[in-house]
């Protein structure tokens, strides 16, 4: 996707406040959008979920298709990859502890 987009995502994302509102309104767990910082024009949103149901709803949410016209609009003519559904399989722990800490 063109570096001159992204400003234009996620300035989307932070004044609907998308993350927020699918973490609010289903069952998940957190979710994070990244940038590349090569200014390649890359961006990818990663979200936890507990388990595929729990996503589902998030896709099934009426609310979740309210910003897609402008999503699009800002997307169109992008090369855009494929969304894919990842399982965790193992992961470190997430407290604020350092090593000398646990």
């Amino acid at each position: 996707m063109e570096p001159d987009r992204v400003p234009k995502i996620l300035e989307l994302f932070r004044k609907e406040d998308i993350l927020q509102e699918s973490y609010d309104k289903t069952r998940q767990i957190r979710s994070d959008i990244a940038v590349a910082t090569d200014g390649s024009g890359q961006v990818i949103v990663t979200a936890d979920w507990p388990d595929e149901t729990g996503y589902q709803e998030w896709l099934d949410h009426p609310d979740r298709l309210r910003t897609a016209p402008k999503l699009e609009q800002i997307l169109a003519g992008a090369d855009i990859g494929v969304g894919r559904l990842y399982q965790i399989v193992d992961q470190a722990p997430s407290d604020q502890q350092t090593p000398s800490e646990r």
